[in-house]
């Protein structure tokens, strides 16, 4: 991105905020803020847009790591009200009721969803709404949760591939520390995203642009010197989740069905 399409795509996006905020009826967004680059880019767009006043950021550790002094002196400086709940009591407590949890996937994205409920808790009670911040490289091929960080009531970074992300984030001032630290949703100790997708975002990221431009897996091969069975892998990502993207299904019987032919958008009111 030039120095003129990040300007056009923070105009773009702070009018996004707004507009959905406004139809919405209320004032304010809570953001659960990790110290990663994708919450800090959504929390500094949201104060843009909205005035630190009506923006609430929830840090959520499991255990005390530097994520947490990162995400505090981030939203210190935009002057953003913090909120810090650790959730690990709660987790251990639906591992204690179920062995359902067992597993590090899925005690992983019980931690992402006992996020979700506090998120969704906290915005209730402060009548605002939830800003999701997750980009367009993890929700094509499925990285997060669902119904924990893929559930939000709008995402404004959406649209942005995770290279994307960084140049915004620079452009923002995003604190070096948090642009040069290896994604992470710190579900266990050392984990990374790159390490768990299998795959790094720049390479990623040409992947996901060549099959938006429907090149064919060999044209996309060529261009960017990435293996085809890379191609191929990461298009199987995408097919795999797409129920991550969708409503969830309804057996059609009436007329018009939610989620099939019931047209409707956010804002048609």
């Amino acid at each position: 991105m030039d120095v003129k399409l990040l300007l056009d795509t923070q105009k773009i996006i702070g009018k996004f905020i707004q507009t959905r905020v406004k139809e919405a009826g209320v004032t304010g967004v809570v953001i659960g803020i990790s110290g990663g680059v994708d919450s800090a880019t959504t929390l500094a767009l949201a104060v843009s847009a909205l005035g630190s006043e009506n923006v609430t950021g929830l840090i959520m550790p499991f255990i005390h790591t530097e994520s947490v002094e990162l995400a505090s002196s981030h939203a210190e400086s935009l002057n953003v009200e913090i909120k810090e709940l650790n959730i690990s009591s709660v987790v251990e407590s639906f591992k204690a009721t179920t062995a359902s949890f067992s597993s590090k996937a899925s005690e992983g994205n019980l931690h992402s969803r006992v996020r979700m409920t506090f998120l969704y808790g906290e915005a209730f009670h402060s009548g605002c709404l939830v800003m999701g911040t997750s980009n367009k490289s993890e929700l094509l091929v499925g990285y997060y949760t669902k119904w924990g960080d893929g559930a939000s009531d709008f995402l404004p970074m959406g649209d942005l591939y995770k290279s994307q992300v960084y140049l915004l984030a620079k452009d923002l001032g995003i604190p070096k520390r948090i642009l040069d630290r290896k994604p992470t949703a710190e579900l266990w100790e050392g984990q990374t995203d790159e390490d768990e997708l299998g795959i790094d975002y720049a390479t990623l990221d040409q992947i996901l642009l060549g099959l938006e431009r429907q090149l064919s897996f060999k044209r996309i091969s060529s261009k960017t010197g990435i293996g085809p069975e890379s191609v191929e892998r990461v298009d199987n990502l995408i097919k795999l989740s797409i129920h991550k993207r969708v409503f969830p299904p309804v057996c059609k019987i009436g007329r018009r069905t939610v989620g099939l032919d019931w047209r409707e958008t956010i804002g048609s009111r």
